[in-house]
């Protein structure tokens, strides 16, 4: 395929239709390597949040306490490859608090069961350690870092992580008295205040966790301290109340006023298969997140919107597949994969820092739902960008990041967490494409097509050819923000012996009511196979259009 624009354009992952290239097309974007990157461009006007921890907006002092590190120690975040390593010996009940107790569940009268529980707890001291180690080195890592350095971290976190039997702290059936007592108190508060909103909060996932695992995994974010936990709740409860006002938008193209499956191509955060431990695993394609697309679909005051549905709805529905995939599963957590390949600097914008801003503003509200991150496909000048994400992460989310430098150690990783039927196909395994689990809902679409069009003063007209391969029939959409719009026309080619013809399909103004208020205009359907152009003529001197090709899944 060909793209006839101002500078190359990436290559497209997700379509089976053509070898697209796909993104932006701008100058910037061809130079991203030697781009300048100022590490105090963005700044936060609130203390954001992220797993139910404080963390360090790019603003702030970045000297870290080790109090910020003490409830790494007190309780490490182990990553898992089974439902429960020890299974409990009596089912666990907020009916029966005792249930909860380590003593209660691991009781121990003979001396070789004992000498195994003193070594479940040196084990978890360990592991400890070697998570707090792995949050200071990577929390104190900076642009100048080289890459091989983050690996060889992560390296050695997962050296200290193999050992056989630890005891995981803070979960339910493995509790101290002292940590049952806050137990105890945060139910009765919750259940004795006025306001129920708190209530709510700690129960959004009452459908799959139980009460004694939703009460747990609050305490866990703040270390068993129940007025630190109110704090916490204190600041997710506003947004809460207005999400649950809307029943967390359960229709993501009546609320958002796009569907899943297109935002998602633009912000490709996708479910996709389950863990051995039952966890969901969230992928996260860096490299081709589209600012610019963002904005052409959705105002950024409607994006929480999604992460409420994807939270309430789809995180629920994939917990449940857990369940049946082993019954033992009981934990509310999921394991991310954010892949960088293909990530540019000219994505880290500030659009790019206010969609993080709105992900975490939400995600107060889901504290300790992230098991573990594994980041793969980090690329060389990876220390640039993290020297600023280091300041959107707290300490106890760093614990849980592993780094890898390309895609065979990273899937090496996912191996060992994540069997390969679960592993999406666009990672290295043999489960569905992305653009797949992408569009899995009944009656959703496909995205097949994804290309930024950018028109300038200097550059008002763009053309971009595509070719379809087979005959499946192919609906073009163009998304912009700019009011003045331009003209689209659509283009096939027919080549007859050495002469080829070009027969306009269809020509539409496309223009706005309002301007930067995102909106939409259809092309039309076409069918395959053939070569086709779109060409936008520009109606103002500046505007940035997005062309999405989609079919029926």
């Amino acid at each position: 395929m060909r793209s006839m624009g101002s500078a190359v354009s990436r290559q497209s992952q997700i379509s089976v239709y053509y070898d697209a290239s796909d993104g932006c097309d701008d100058a910037a974007a061809d130079d991203d390597d030697d781009a300048n990157f100022d590490n105090d461009t963005f700044d936060f006007d609130d203390t954001l949040q992220i797993d139910g921890q404080y963390f360090f907006t790019a603003m702030d002092d970045p000297t870290i306490s080790q109090e910020a590190f003490d409830g790494i120690r007190l309780y490490p975040p182990l990553p898992t490859t089974c439902p429960d390593p020890v299974p409990p010996r009596s089912p666990i009940s907020t009916a029966n608090m005792q249930t909860l107790l380590h003593d209660y569940q691991h009781e121990a009268d003979d001396t070789p069961a004992k000498q195994l529980d003193i070594e479940a707890n040196l084990a978890a001291s360990q592991v400890g350690i070697a998570l707090e180690m792995q949050a200071k080195r990577l929390l104190a890592l900076n642009e100048d870092a080289p890459i091989e350095y983050m690996d060889e971290c992560t390296h050695q976190l997962l050296h200290e992580l193999k050992r056989g039997n630890v005891r995981e702290k803070g979960f339910p059936g493995e509790l101290t008295t002292a940590e049952l007592e806050a137990v105890k108190r945060f139910q009765y508060e919750l259940q004795t205040r006025t306001d129920r909103i708190y209530h709510q909060i700690v129960h959004s996932f009452g459908e799959v966790e139980s009460e004694a695992y939703a009460l747990c995994r609050f305490l866990r974010a703040r270390q068993f301290d129940v007025d630190k936990v109110f704090e916490l709740l204190d600041v997710a409860k506003e947004h809460f109340a207005i999400a649950k006002a809307c029943n967390f938008y359960p229709d993501l193209e009546k609320d958002m006023g796009v569907s899943r499956s297109v935002f998602l191509s633009q912000y490709p955060a996708v479910f996709c298969g389950n863990a051995k431990n039952g966890c969901p695993v969230m992928y996260l394609k860096l490299g081709s997140i589209q600012p610019e697309g963002i904005k052409c679909v959705v105002s950024l005051d409607k994006v929480d919107r999604f992460f409420w549905n994807d939270l309430m709805y789809t995180f629920t529905s994939v917990l449940k597949e857990g369940g049946r995939r082993n019954p033992h599963f009981v934990r509310t957590e999921n394991i991310a994969v954010y892949d960088l390949k293909g990530v540019s600097r000219s994505q880290i914008t500030s659009d790019t820092f206010e969609m993080i801003k709105i992900g975490n503003q939400v995600m107060t509200s889901f504290p300790e739902t992230l098991h573990c991150l594994l980041i793969i496909n980090a690329p060389t000048w990876f220390g640039v960008v993290w020297s600023v994400a280091k300041k959107l992460i707290d300490a106890r989310t760093a614990s849980k990041i592993e780094v890898f430098t390309n895609s065979k150690t990273g899937l090496k990783r996912m191996v060992e967490l994540i069997d390969e039927s679960q592993i999406s196909s666009d990672c290295g395994g043999t489960g569905p494409t992305l653009a797949e689990a992408a569009s899995s809902e009944a009656g959703s679409k496909r995205v097949v097509l994804n290309k930024l069009m950018r028109l300038t003063k200097k550059s008002p007209e763009y053309s971009y050819n595509f070719e379809l391969l087979d005959d499946k029939q192919i609906t073009l959409t163009i998304y912009t923000r700019c009011k003045e719009g331009a003209t689209a026309g659509l283009y096939r080619s027919t080549t007859t012996g050495a002469t080829e013809t070009e027969t306009r399909v269809t020509e539409i103004d496309i223009v706005g009511e309002q301007d930067d208020v995102p909106y939409s205009r259809t092309i039309g359907g076409i069918v395959g196979p053939g070569n086709f152009t779109v060409r936008l003529k520009g109606k103002s001197q500046h505007g940035v259009f997005l062309l999405l090709g989609t079919i029926n899944s």
